[in-house]
């Protein structure tokens, strides 16, 4: 056992004899197995993880009722005074009675960990959903600020300040209630209403008063007034008052400046909420309220307008930030306790399992690529979660035994070692990736969230899934070769299972995969339409299927159809935010139309959360590059390798080394690509040598004409190629030439406003009335590519 406490609901296996005709799945062999702390708190769900501890869903067994329960940080018990501050968090607490309060019960103890006991809320923290809908009207600002000013008033009622006041300490239950909770760094009154502290500054630095800043000795209620007026600073324009890029930073600024003004955020926000806000966050205290009574007063003053409508915007994308009390779970590579054989049967179910619970909302799901390296089966969960800096771990098994599947997942919580949950299932072969799924919802309620996923529509042949599962991992492998024989399997996956979604939906991929690089008019033809009506068929059997969504957007962005591209991009985003394929393509958009800065943050998230994708890394250097953060691009460079496809990498670097004319760099990467053997080699090398020697080598455009014509309907690759010959014509200083090129991209359909905008080689041609008018239809696309995402259109 690896966590204190003992383990309950080991039960005998139930299970049914692996010849039977039935169409019934096998009974899973195992019952869940929970932790119980003291006899009595039985672990059933993580809520969330904070400074001083980790706080689960919990089973009170003696009363037969749920609670929350917060568990300390075992390295923070050695810390002096640390204990009875934990101690304290309790006595404080418990004066405090009030339905905007979240109660707290008991503490306790179990095999020397020491833990609390609290009112379990149903519902969402604040900083949730500012995170996920950014400035909230303002009728529902000063409801909700009225449920805090009169928990708040109950506290400094009792002798309590809160001192941590943020949005993540304020609970939205789904009933409307509205309650404050964490007191942990809360100090007693004293009976001149002042606290007594110990000269440490605690707090969280985006809401903390000045004097706590200053580390003064005598803080008072007001602290709590000037949190709150940060809150509400952050609620009626959706961005924190205060930022920075260190926590010094981040306090020293308010004590350098005024507070913001709100207006400058919401110039439509009516006067007397922006002087309120501006009041509670005076630098001198005694400018403030004096009381959470006398906010509750003024919010009620407040001639509130009738709310405008919503604007709409983009759902939250999974790899890009996510809301403050988001959950990060890994799911390691399934080992396969079977034949070596059978090692692409673990890869593709431990591929599902990670597609499935990425359909969680407030979950973020760390991709293939950033757990691929733990393969072995002596590995340490709780280690590697504290190396991938997750709150879970989930872990497992796959084995075959004839026609029959043994799959065994668990999930350990990072924090302490619970096991938080674990089944282990028998299953027709047929029926295994409904495992995925039975997994994917328990574990999502151990997290204490909720899958958003529809229910999939089972497999119907066991050898067709098999042959899927073969297709998944040879498209996953990567480059033609690859592609070829992934179609060949997906067909003979069909073939036995014409209308199984999922299959489908593989083989849409695999065919728009190929539809890009098809040179041919015919072949190029046969691949769209395959990949069409496959993608199109999968959705009209399951039209929750975020693979097809997402098959059917690249499709429509190899056509050059940015617009409809984003319409399908957007559905595919709702499905599955946190697929890193989806966020591919959505920060290659958002690059090329105009908005490289918030590119920038959803490649970077992707790049962290599935490493070696030579697209998103590709991506993200270009855009930094757009930006002229060559800093940024060569220090990334130093950490790429080279022994995978080359051409992705090597293409870049020689494009980079024009648009900065550095023959320096372009001999070193020249000498690189000389020896080897690789698709575009020819176009690569021509580009090097003609950075060089300074003009290009007299089969250049020949080149590039080759692979820049259209064929079929695809024009992405068109339009790349036309771009690289206006950058090779604008460094030969053949600007008419470079002029022409850019023309011929627009009418493809080109949206790439930023590349228009930034790219060095450009820049003698900007000031011409022909590129200028050439420049706004491509930004004019742009927008309506954005406005589709977002979901304006």
């Amino acid at each position: 056992m690896s966590g204190p406490g003992r383990i309950v609901g080991d039960e005998p296996t139930l299970a049914v004899s692996p010849s039977t005709e039935s169409s019934q799945s096998l009974a899973l062999s195992s019952t869940p197995a929970r932790h119980v702390l003291a006899g009595r708190y039985e672990i059933l769900g993580l809520v969330g993880s904070g400074g001083m501890g980790t706080v689960y869903r919990a089973r009170d067994t003696e009363l037969e009722e749920l609670v929350a329960l917060k568990l300390l940080r075992r390295d923070l018990l050695d810390h002096p005074g640390m204990l009875d501050r934990f101690r304290q968090e309790v006595k404080l607490a418990r004066r405090v009675t009030h339905r905007n309060v979240a109660r707290t019960f008991d503490i306790g103890e179990s095999d020397g960990e020491k833990f609390l006991t609290m009112e379990l809320i149903d519902g969402e923290s604040l900083g949730s959903r500012l995170a996920r809908e950014g400035a909230l009207p303002l009728d529902v600002v000063v409801t909700l600020a009225d449920g805090i000013c009169t928990g708040l008033e109950a506290a400094h009622r009792a002798g309590i300040i809160h001192r941590d006041l943020k949005p993540d300490n304020v609970l939205l239950e789904r009933g409307g209630r509205v309650v404050l909770t964490d007191f942990g760094i809360a100090r007693v009154l004293s009976d001149a209403g002042r606290a007594v502290t110990v000269g440490l500054a605690l707090g969280t630095p985006a809401y903390m008063a000045p004097e706590q800043v200053e580390g003064a000795a005598d803080l008072d209620a007001r602290v709590d007034v000037y949190a709150l007026g940060a809150m509400l600073y952050e609620c009626m324009t959706g961005e924190r008052a205060w930022t920075g890029d260190s926590i010094w930073s981040l306090a020293a600024a308010r004590l350098m400046q005024p507070p913001p003004d709100p207006r400058d955020r919401r110039p439509d926000l009516p006067a007397a909420a922006a002087e309120l806000v501006l009041r509670c966050m005076a630098r001198k205290r005694d400018d403030r309220f004096s009381s959470a009574a006398e906010v509750a007063g003024a919010l009620a003053s407040l001639t509130v307008p009738p709310a405008a409508p919503a604007r709409p915007s983009m759902p939250p994308v999974g790899a890009q930030p996510l809301e403050p009390d988001a959950k990060a779970v890994a799911v390691l590579p399934l080992v396969n306790a079977g034949a070596a054989d059978d090692d692409y049967l673990a890869e593709g179910l431990s591929d599902d399992l990670i597609d499935s619970l990425s359909m969680t909302p407030g979950l973020r799901v760390l991709a293939r690529g950033a757990v691929a390296r733990f393969r072995s089966p002596d590995r340490d969960a709780r280690e590697i979660g504290r190396e991938l800096r997750v709150h879970v771990v989930v872990d497992g098994s796959v084995r075959r035994a004839g026609d029959v599947l043994r799959v065994t997942v668990r999930v350990v919580s990072v924090a302490d070692g619970f096991q938080l949950w674990a089944k282990r299932f028998d299953r027709p072969e047929k029926d295994v990736l409904s495992v995925s799924d039975q997994a994917a919802d328990a574990i999502a309620d151990a997290l204490t969230l909720r899958r958003s996923a529809p229910a999939r529509v089972a497999p119907t042949d066991a050898r067709a899934l098999d042959l899927y599962l073969r297709g998944r991992h040879a498209f996953r492998a990567g480059w033609r070769d690859d592609i070829t024989r992934a179609l060949t399997l997906f067909e003979q996956a069909l073939a036995l299972a014409p209308s199984d979604p999922t299959i489908l939906a593989g083989y849409a991929r695999a065919q728009l995969r190929r539809f890009f690089f098809d040179t041919e008019a015919n072949d190029a033809l046969a691949s769209e339409q395959k990949g069409r009506a496959a993608a199109e068929k999968a959705l009209a059997i399951a039209p929750g299927l975020g693979e097809a969504w997402a098959a059917l957007a690249n499709l429509k962005w190899v056509m050059g159809d940015a617009v409809a591209s984003a319409r399908d991009l957007r559905q595919a985003i709702r499905i599955a935010p946190s697929s890193s394929d989806v966020n591919e393509l959505v920060g290659r958009m958002l690059l090329e139309a105009g908005e490289p800065e918030r590119a920038i943050a959803i490649l970077s998230a992707t790049a962290a959360l599935e490493p070696g994708l030579d697209v998103t890394n590709g991506d993200l250097l270009r855009g930094r590059a757009l930006l002229g953060d060559w800093s940024a691009f060569e220090a990334a460079i130093e950490g790429q390798t080279w022994d995978a496809e080359a051409s992705p990498r090597f293409f870049l670097l020689a494009r980079m080394a024009m648009w900065r004319r550095d023959a320096a760099a372009a001999l070193e990467v020249r000498k690189r690509v000389e020896p080897r053997a690789f698709a575009l080699h020819d176009q690569v090398l021509g580009v090097l040598n003609m950075v060089v020697t300074g003009k290009p080598p007299a089969e250049m455009q020949t080149i590039l004409s080759s692979w820049g014509r259209v064929v079929g309907r695809a024009r992405r690759r068109p339009m790349l190629f036309r771009q690289l010959s206006a950058e090779t014509h604008a460094f030969c200083g053949e600007l008419d030439e470079a002029q022409r090129a850019i023309g011929e991209a627009d009418a493809l359909g080109l949206i790439d406003v930023t590349w228009v905008d930034r790219c060095p080689l450009l820049d003698g041609m900007r000031a011409s009335p022909a590129f200028v008018e050439v420049r706004d239809r491509i930004a004019a696309r742009a927008k309506e590519a954005v406005d589709a995402l977002d979901g304006r259109t």
